[in-house]
């Protein structure tokens, strides 16, 4: 290794490898060519083991791509990496728009930190990217065995394909079977138990267990430690925490002020704060937080840095956090055995809880690390040593077979004219994990019917015995949408452009018809009011509500629809909470997925030439970005204006970018303040 890396690395404070870092030195992983699978407890140092390798292939004039399941982690990893910069390489993160065909220039980089999602995007436009690749990481391979995992392996198998040259390291949480994962890499496996901090396992018996929760804590934060508790819903998170921050106080003198300053932070994320806003502000006053997906960005953000800086002593946390960032605690608290999915009560894996248990313990902080699990009772207790204390770590199964997934996965196939025959496809799918631990006895069936699907929705047509991609095709693949989902909207695009209606409710609704959107549970009691307010708007509707046209999830979808309705009001996320129990959070990201699919509508009413579609989609994906209605889209356009400012502004006479132009900044101010008000000004200005 150059010097320049070791430099690099002892400036950081690394002066010797930790054991699982040099058994993959020792593994020969340094030639650039081995690939390896490295199998190792949480916070056993399995990033620096790969930018062990990813230093070599840079020092060999290789690129190097590092794959992440979420967009937090990308973040974090991205920010761990731009000390490379130093060195002089380019570190480029990408996430987040999936419509890699409006790519115009090659991306630079040295080193790509990158979601899966995106990545197999660009793979799917721009393949020429990887040209240069030497390595590709995947960081949490273990998630093949989750729905996001086929992005996983197709990932995998497509870059081994296209560059067989490159080098594969993947890393993973400890899995039951590991030795199989490595064998389908072709790479060498190392495996440990070895982690940094001693992990104390045990179970606490209480038949009050917030009562066992608070003991614990207490005894973590007066010793100098952080506590993390996990629990399995986010109403409990949140009322765990407060209880918790009010009891014990985690605010001593020296730290009151700068607690006093973040929870007022906090508190002003949004422009109108929610009751969940100021539930943790109160909770953040006090030393305590409580994070789940119903955070926005910026909140999460800052609940996180300020735990790692030590300002917050406890966290209490959906599942979610596990396997997120890097967030360890000298003391685990796991009280829930049994989370709901997909609407059923059903128990945790037990790689699930080493996942949790695995945060106790912070590296140069702590030499043992504790992981409590809450137990009522003495039987309980027995179940939870045997079953997840003692218990083997599951084997991880490819999802690659399911009919929606593959459909998705041979339009990319083919409309990327990565594979040209079904043979080709049928080699293809040979190569993924799916494939090695299956094999494809009764796959060519099912796969000549998705080509005969998606050659009568007319995406591929065959010629002899090729494959080719439509236009049409082609564009859906970019887009990174379910074909199903493409045909959906094209379907019902027809209809509004022939008949000229474009009622914005059935438009929503037609958005909400998609593998891609998570709907709205309903809850067996709402089912006659929401029929009951979908015939009141059946002429906003494209379905015939009196027909067999409807499926099982029609109520999913159009109470879905008129959350996004709502939103597009201009109801603010408190009225949405309190109204539809939808979390500022969870509501951004139906948000980001409604906008993206909206825009992807517009896309293919313009391939498909019908104009007053696309004008509709393209003003309802802005509709949806800025949650306005239409009248303040022009309003909304101008930099520094969002919902809330708009609205004041449009009510007072000020309707259009000319009228802000015109106005003076005595007019401005009472709506904009005064720096954004002059901001607004010379922007305008700029422009003209």
């Amino acid at each position: 290794m150059e010097r320049k890396f070791i430099d690099l690395f002892l400036s950081e404070g690394i002066l010797e490898l930790y054991p699982p870092q040099q058994l993959l030195v020792e593994s020969g992983v340094l030639d650039c060519k081995t690939n390896l699978v490295l199998s190792t407890p949480t916070a056993s140092g399995k990033t620096f083991a790969s930018e062990i390798a990813i230093s070599k292939a840079l020092e060999t004039g290789k690129k190097a791509v590092y794959v992440v399941p979420l967009r937090a982690l990308a973040y974090e990893k991205f920010q761990e990496f731009k000390k490379y910069e130093k060195l002089g390489y380019v570190v480029k993160l990408e996430m987040g728009d999936l419509d890699s065909g409006k790519y115009q220039r090659r991306l630079d980089f040295d080193i790509l930190v990158t979601t899966a999602e995106k990545c197999d995007s660009i793979l799917r436009s721009r393949p020429d990217w990887f040209r240069e690749i030497g390595l590709l990481v995947v960081d949490e391979v273990h998630l093949i065995n989750t729905g996001r995992g086929p992005v996983y392996e197709i990932l995998i198998s497509k870059f081994q394909k296209l560059f067989p040259g490159m080098q594969v390291i993947a890393l993973s949480a400890t899995i039951g079977n590991a030795e199989e994962l490595a064998a389908w890499l072709n790479s060498k496996l190392v495996k440990s138990v070895w982690r940094p901090v001693i992990l104390h396992e045990s179970v606490e018996v209480g038949s009050d267990k917030y009562g066992k929760i608070k003991e614990v804590v207490r005894d973590a934060v007066s010793g100098g430690g952080q506590a993390l508790v996990f629990v399995n819903s986010r109403k409990s998170a949140e009322s765990v925490a407060e209880k918790l921050g009010k009891d014990i106080c985690f605010a001593g003198i020296e730290s009151k002020a700068q607690l006093e300053a973040l929870s007022r932070e906090v508190l002003s994320v949004l422009s109108t704060p929610t009751q969940q806003c100021k539930r943790l502000s109160s909770c953040v006053s006090n030393g305590a937080a409580f994070h789940h997906a119903g955070l926005v960005n910026r909140q999460r953000i800052l609940v996180e840095d300020n735990f790692k800086k030590g300002l917050l002593k406890v966290i209490t946390a959906t599942p979610t956090l596990a396997a997120g960032v890097n967030l360890p605690a000298r003391t685990v608290v796991v009280r829930d055995f049994s989370r709901f999915d997909a609407g059923e009560l059903g128990h945790i894996s037990v790689m699930e809880y080493k996942q949790q248990a695995g945060r106790a313990g912070r590296p140069k902080f702590d030499s043992v690390g504790y992981a409590v699990s809450i137990a009522s009772s003495e039987s309980e207790k027995e179940y939870i040593t045997e079953r997840y204390l003692n218990g083997e770590v599951e084997a991880i199964t490819s999802k690659l077979g399911v009919e929606p997934v593959l459909r998705f996965h041979v339009l990319a196939s083919v409309a990327s004219d990565f594979t040209r025959t079904q043979e080709a496809l049928l080699d293809f799918f040979r190569s993924t994990f799916f494939g090695y631990q299956y094999g494809l006895t009764g796959f060519e069936s099912l796969l000549g019917r998705i080509l005969d699907e998606l050659a009568a929705w007319d995406f591929i047509r065959k010629s002899g015995r090729f494959l080719l991609p439509t236009a049409l095709g082609k564009r859906i693949s970019e887009l990174y949408i379910d074909p199903r989902t493409a045909y959906t909207y094209i379907t019902l695009l027809e209809i509004a452009q022939k008949e000229k209606k474009f009622p914005t409710l059935g438009l929503l609704e037609m958005l909400c018809d998609s593998a891609e959107l998570p709907l709205l549970h309903l809850k067996r009691s709402e089912e006659s009011i929401i029929w009951e307010k979908a015939y009141q708007s059946a002429n906003s509707l494209f379905r015939d509500l009196d027909g067999f046209g409807l499926d099982a999830n029609f109520l999913e979808r159009f109470k879905t629809a008129r959350l996004f309705e709502a939103w597009i009001s201009e109801l603010s996320e408190e009225s949405i909470l309190e109204t539809y129990d939808v979390a500022p959070g969870i509501l951004n990201q139906k948000l980001q997925i409604a906008e993206w699919l909206a825009y992807s509508a517009g896309e293919l009413s313009s391939i498909l030439d019908m104009k007053e579609a696309e004008k509709e989609m393209r003003k309802l994906e802005q509709r949806i970005k800025y949650g306005v209605r239409e009248e303040l889209l022009p309003l909304v356009s101008v930099r520094g204006i969002g919902r809330v400012r708009a609205r004041k502004l449009f009510d007072s006479g000020l309707k259009r970018p000319a009228d802000l132009k015109k106005a003076s900044l005595a007019d401005l101010k009472p709506f904009l303040g005064e720096k954004t008000a002059e901001k607004i000004k010379e922007g305008l200005q700029s422009d003209s």
